[in-house]
């Protein structure tokens, strides 16, 4: 083989590798193409504003909330459950630690004794937080034990839940907007890290992208060598570079867009981190993976000695606590508490995971995936303001993604996997066949349907061989579609 036809057969090998890895995995990475379709169609729009520093670092602060509410619905989810009392609840726990901040609660005489601790001092602050956790904490047990012990659905639970929080949210804020003052709100809400501009970039950020991209680096070359030292076969080399130069890209883009704008927010520190915890928990613990035992079999679960009770308490603490979390940040960006908010971010929430890819069946779903998703749904709300789309038809486009989401989960559900450089050469293995059983199968066809219609006695032998024509040309069509690269020796 020359030089010239093994460069290009090295370049086609290429590509039909990166296609089997889309196919197989069109499930998981569905909802990224998907993103970088919005992206792509709203830049055009808008002549880039929307890729522009300045909106995508507000984009991604306006989403922050809703991400980390979806990383708490995926665990829902994935455990078959549902969560509709989120909203009210974030809403409410937001608009509680505001007003006890603002307007002092019982432990406020307490703390003020204390000298030097005055209403404005963080004391007071972390004061109201753990007392919001505890209210929280408290509710996901209730929750849980009455979906898991009692057996009320998850559906009526925290239906009743989201109506008893949306009358608490009225009597917490008196049905009045009440503006935050306290540093901790402002810092969070609308404060960035500490920057060191040099240039008109912020040296600090982009050092932080750089140790991202160098950790991004040494994991994947760590966990490719561990993988050769137990004898675990790795993804291909050209797979694996081509994820790592993606994640790259995307890694120094949104160090470059922070660094020129004012640097990484505290929003986003906050949701990075959350996000890391909770993929860390659920790929890497023993409570993320009996939460997807629970999710896949809840009957095996149990008899393989998995608490599917207490399992169930547990995700709906945690989804309690995302809750607070979400709210707190809600409340801190918009600078007060108020009534009218926690409407449709549940709804936000279960449709960043569904379009994140997580399973309406249960036992599937990524929690980094769901931010994903929560990105795709803030996109194009964003998108299409910033495009002067008509806003009637914001709920319409929203809808019809969430649907399309779940109808292209239930046809990838049971996706095989699929090789397409063994396709390749498993057609040059087996064209000659495949060729001679497509011919014989059309004859069969033809011969059956002119023994029909001249009223043939024995038409039952013509349907018996195009059956055994057609068997054929599916043996050597599956045969074909299975092969792998591996079955096949390359010169």
């Amino acid at each position: 083989m020359s030089t010239l036809k093994q460069f290009g057969w090295k370049i086609q090998k290429y590509f039909l590798t990166l296609m089997s890895m889309f196919r197989t995995n069109i499930r998981e990475y569905g909802m990224f193409i998907a993103l970088i379709v919005i992206f792509i169609i709203f830049s055009f729009m808008t002549d880039w504003i929307f890729l522009g520093a300045i909106n995508f670092t507000n984009l991604l602060n306006q989403t922050a909330y809703v991400s980390v509410l979806a990383v708490g619905m995926t665990l829902v989810i994935v455990a078959r459950h549902i969560d509709l009392s989120v909203g009210y609840i974030g809403a409410f726990l937001g608009a509680y630690v505001v007003v006890s901040v603002e307007n002092g609660f019982f432990l406020t005489k307490i703390l003020t004794a204390i000298p030097g601790v005055d209403g404005t001092h963080w004391l007071i602050v972390v004061a109201a937080l753990l007392v919001a956790l505890i209210i929280t904490v408290f509710v996901g047990i209730i929750k849980g034990a009455l979906v898991a012990k009692i057996k009320v659905p998850a559906f009526v639970v925290t239906l009743a839940g989201m109506f008893i929080f949306k009358g608490l949210l009225m009597f917490q804020t008196n049905n009045g907007t009440i503006p935050t003052t306290n540093n901790f709100f402002k810092q969070l809400g609308i404060g960035y890290l500490p920057t060191w501009e040099v240039g008109g970039y912020d040296f600090i950020t982009l050092i932080i992208g750089i140790v991202i991209i160098g950790v991004l680096i040494f994991n994947g070359s760590r966990t490719r060598n561990k993988n050769n030292m137990l004898k675990i076969p790795n993804e291909k080399i050209e797979i694996y570079i081509t994820k790592l130069v993606l994640m790259i890209s995307v890694v120094g883009y949104l160090a470059y867009t922070f660094s020129s704008f004012r640097g990484i927010s505290y929003l986003l520190l906050v949701t990075a981190i959350v996000v890391s915890v909770y993929h860390f928990m659920t790929t890497k613990t023993t409570l993320g993976r009996r939460i997807y035992a629970v999710g896949g079999n809840p009957d095996a679960a149990e008899l393989s000695g998995i608490s599917v009770e207490k399992i169930t308490i547990i995700i709906f603490i945690s989804m309690g606590i995302l809750a607070l979390i979400s709210g707190v940040m809600f409340v801190s960006r918009l600078q007060s508490a108020s009534p009218n908010y926690g409407p449709f971010w549940e709804l936000y929430a279960i449709a960043a995971a569904f379009i994140g890819g997580t399973s309406a069946a249960g036992g599937v779903g990524k929690v980094v995936n769901a931010v994903v998703g929560s990105i795709v749904i803030m996109s194009l709300k964003n998108g299409m303001a910033l495009s002067g789309v008509d806003a009637n038809l914001e709920p319409i486009i929203l809808g019809g993604v969430l649907l399309l989401a779940v109808v292209f989960d239930i046809f990838t559900r049971n996706v095989r996997p699929i090789d397409y450089i063994g396709i390749h050469f498993a057609k040059k293995k087996f064209g000659p066949q495949l060729k001679e059983t497509q011919l014989l199968f059309t004859k069969a066809k033809l011969e059956l349907k002119e023994a029909k219609r001249e009223n043939k006695e024995n038409v039952i032998d013509y349907e018996y061989k195009l059956t055994n024509a057609q068997g054929a040309l599916n043996k050597v069509k599956d045969l074909i579609r299975t092969s792998k690269e591996k079955d096949f020796i390359i010169e």
